[in-house]
Formats: C-alpha cells, sequence, structure tokens
C-alpha cells in the first residue's frame, strides 16, 4: 500500500482491520492515586491471540513512544483498573480490555497497513492519563518532585525491568518516536532516549529542538498526511 492510499483510509475501514486493547492501573503513590495506562496495543483482527490477555505476551513488529495516553480509555466506562501499591507490581502481562482509540492512533495504525505489519505495541514517555497536554506537563512536573513520583514514566529507573519486557526483552524491534514539540517534555525526552538504541529511532526530530520529535497528529490534514508520507519514506529507505 503506497502513501497516498493509505492516507486516504478512513477510521471507520482502519476500525475494521485493527483491534485495540490497552492495560489500566492505579498506582498508589502515599496519598496520591495516579491513573496510569501503561500501554496499548494496535493488532490485526486476524492475528488476535485467542485470549487478549495473551497480547501481551506477543513480541510486536513495532514499538511506538508518544507523549502520554491523552483521551484514550477503556470502552467499558465501568471498568475499574488494578490497584497497585508500588511500581513494581505492574504486571507486564497484566489485563488488556477493549480501549477506545483517539485520533493519533490511526496515524499508527496506517504506517502498520502500509508496512503490513500485525502488531504494534505503543509505549509513552509518561503513563499518566490526562487529555489536555499543557495540565499533563505540569502534573508530571510536580509528581517529579514527590518520593517515588518518578515512577509515573515506564522509562524511569524504578520501572526497568517492566521496561525491558515491554520493549520486546532485547528483540531488535522497529522503534517509532513522535511526542510532539513543547520544550517541558525535554527532561522525560531525554530520559527514554538514554534507554533506547540511536541507529533504530525513526521520527521527525525537529531541528530547532534535539530531543523532540514531531506528534504524529498534527492539527491539519495536510500535516497529518506528510507525517505518514515522511516515516514511510525513512522506514522504506532502511537496508
Amino acid at each position: 500500500m503506497n502513501p497516498d492510499e493509505v492516507n486516504r483510509l478512513r477510521a471507520t475501514d482502519i476500525k475494521k482491520e485493527i483491534a485495540v486493547f490497552g492495560q489500566f492501573v492505579n498506582l498508589s503513590l502515599g496519598s496520591m492515586n495516579l491513573a496510569l495506562r501503561p500501554v496499548l496495543e494496535l493488532i490485526r483482527k486476524d492475528h488476535l491471540p485467542e485470549r487478549p490477555n495473551q497480547i501481551g505476551q506477543m513480541i510486536p513488529d513495532l514499538l511506538v513512544i508518544m507523549m502520554n495516553p491523552g483521551s484514550s480509555h477503556p470502552m467499558d466506562l465501568e471498568y475499574r483498573p488494578a490497584d497497585v501499591a508500588k511500581p513494581e507490581e505492574i504486571d507486564p502481562f497484566g489485563e488488556r480490555i477493549p480501549t477506545r482509540p483517539d485520533n493519533t492512533q490511526y496515524q499508527i495504525m496506517r504506517i502498520m497497513l502500509a508496512q503490513g505489519w500485525h502488531h504494534a505495541r505503543v509505549l509513552n514517555l509518561s503513563d499518566l492519563r490526562e487529555t489536555k497536554s499543557p495540565i499533563f506537563i505540569q502534573r508530571y512536573q510536580e509528581l517529579e518532585t514527590w518520593p517515588g513520583g518518578s515512577a509515573h514514566s515506564l522509562f524511569s529507573p524504578v520501572r526497568s525491568r517492566e521496561r525491558m519486557i515491554r520493549m520486546g526483552q532485547g528483540a531488535n524491534l522497529p522503534l517509532l518516536v513522535g511526542w510532539g514539540r513543547n520544550p517541558g517534555l525535554l527532561p522525560l525526552a531525554r530520559q527514554c532516549l538514554a534507554t533506547l538504541v540511536p541507529e533504530r529511532i525513526i521520527g521527525v526530530e525537529l531541528p530547532e529542538s534535539p530531543g523532540l520529535y514531531a506528534h504524529p497528529s498534527p492539527m491539519m490534514q495536510k500535516a497529518k498526511e506528510a507525517w505518514v508520507k515522511t516515516i514511510l519514506a525513512k522506514y522504506r529507505q532502511q537496508p
């Protein structure tokens, strides 16, 4: 599928091909409770395992790292996430449930379909479930001053074992990054980048802000289409 064809795909078309599952947990840090989404799984419906909870044990075709979960939430609005008392209790193989995607995830699905990939695992600089970016940045900055507060991020040292499992346990997987332009993200971005193999990273880095990579779903439709074309060109230039 060429870039023009994949850019013409509507969300209704894509949803017929790809299912979305997320893992949600509530992490207690003293008197503070953090609503987290540690992972999102995008998987072709014809490659779904017998039980969704088996998805966490699968090695994906693509790893994606973005900013934070945004508006993504369980399809079942009455679903109660598991409660954990410390970050070490977050289970990388934990329950996956049907999840509502947002426009950003459809951009990742377009890359999957163009490349013939069956499964993408989406991770984030922070797992905090906050829809508004300015509020998210303020919250994470405050958390970083709390004892243990850095555990909101999968890329913090305290979650290194969990991170290794979620990222394929050393598998040499394609890696797509795009967390946006806000300079407030730079501390989280640098923390994340320090854990990655630079040669594996694909994204649209902002020349004026090293460490920041263009968001997959900018506001203008032409910019969304340009992002898809640029990313596909980068993958297809690889040996």
